[in-house]
């Protein structure tokens, strides 16, 4: 645990001080960011990094060894009474201090601490602020070899798209009956021959199927591919190992070369929407102004408000991307939640706009990096064009 760099965080965000806290496991954040072990706490940990000093471990006298692994002089309690006091000393009124929360629940990746708690440390006096904003420096931003893994996984996840379209085509004109869930059995073949994992099959479907952005193939009501049809498909996946990071994509095709006007027309609207709201952020950045989440969502809303195809929205504009798909930095989220989280340099986050009418389904999908110097950056192809297959 890097002390200096929180504290050093800790006074650009003007917080007074950091806690962390966990019952029974029941924090999940604070296990991992304070690396506990499996062994359970039965009695209430608390873990203060004050932005300036010594950080400080409460344990109860009955479990003084669980926050041995960690930087701090140790104050250890017996009983409700004396853990009060001791907190008493440490949060001193109207101090402001970070914790695992979100205000309202605007953020919920964050909310790791459960409301008694938060009621019980504003009983001190202190100011409770979510540390969202503050974790994403330690969760989100990405190394130059994670950045290298998400390329290379791009370059596994296009040859599978490219071979699972070639598949259609082949497929076709050899006068086979090919349905959606043989394309789903054909990309369960084409990624077991990758050295890619990924936690979940491509989403994909056919015609209207495509207008439901959760649609999951099944045996049985699976549509028919064939000349004409229309095709989304959302893959992801990663390099194996413990500090990769996914790569994330959605592609529209045709099957055909004949593209309906209706179609053609959303994919125009989707594409351009999607690259404005990439110019937003560049052009924030440009200006040295902060980007929120949040903000840019309600960008991309207005957008489509403009086209009169806001009640075609079903989902938020992106999310963070990391060694998990939805990773734990901002995502671009005034729809679903409202993420007041800075987009940060050095995270990655997709720009994922759809619209999804009762016939066709368009969501066109890139990931965005933030390099250092507060550059947009975008790994492997970019889609400007519906596949003809």
């Amino acid at each position: 645990m890097d002390i200096d760099k929180i504290q050093k965080l800790l006074k650009d965000y003007n917080f007074d001080g950091w806690i962390f806290t966990d019952f029974h496991g029941h924090d999940f954040i604070t296990k991992k960011f304070c690396n506990l072990t499996d062994r359970m706490c039965t009695r209430r940990l608390f873990y203060y990094i004050p932005s300036d000093g010594e950080p400080v471990k409460v344990l109860s006298a009955i479990e003084p060894l669980l926050l041995d692994h960690l930087p701090g002089k140790k104050l250890l309690y017996k009983g409700l009474k004396q853990q009060n006091e001791i907190i008493k000393k440490i949060l001193l009124p109207n101090t402001v201090i970070a914790c695992q929360y979100s205000e309202g629940g605007d953020v919920p990746t964050i909310c790791s601490m459960d409301a008694g708690m938060v009621d019980y440390l504003k009983s001190f006096g202190v100011v409770l602020k979510s540390s969202a904003d503050i974790m994403q420096h330690f969760e989100a931003v990405l190394t130059d070899e994670q950045i290298e893994s998400h390329r290379q996984a791009g370059v596994i996840i296009h040859r599978i798209l490219d071979n699972a379209f070639k598949w259609i085509r082949e497929s076709l004109d050899a006068g086979l009956y090919i349905d959606e869930w043989a394309l789903l059995k054909k990309f369960e073949q084409l990624i077991a021959g990758e050295n890619i994992y990924m936690d979940s099959p491509p989403f994909f479907g056919i015609d209207d199927h495509a207008s439901d952005p959760g649609y999951e193939p099944e045996r049985e009501g699976s549509y028919q591919i064939k000349e004409g049809s229309r095709l989304i498909v959302d893959i992801d996946g990663r390099l194996p190992g413990d500090d990769t990071v996914y790569y994330d994509v959605s592609w529209c095709a045709n099957v055909g070369k004949d593209i309906s006007e209706e179609y053609q027309q959303l994919f125009d609207i989707v594409n351009d929407v999607r690259f404005k709201a990439t110019d937003y952020i560049q052009s924030s950045l440009e200006k040295g102004q902060a980007v929120r989440g949040c903000d840019v969502d309600a960008f991309v809303q207005k957008q489509f408000e403009a086209h009169n195809l806001s009640q075609y929205i079903m989902h938020r504009t992106g999310h963070n991307i990391g060694h998990i798909c939805h990773g734990l930095g901002a995502n671009l989220d005034n729809y679903e939640t409202k993420d007041t989280r800075t987009l940060l340099p050095g995270t990655m986050f997709s720009i994922e706009p759809g619209i999804y009418t009762e016939n066709i389904g368009v969501r066109l999908e890139y990931d965005v990096y933030i390099d250092k110097d507060n550059k947009t950056k975008i790994f492997g192809p970019i889609q400007k064009e519906i596949v003809r297959i």
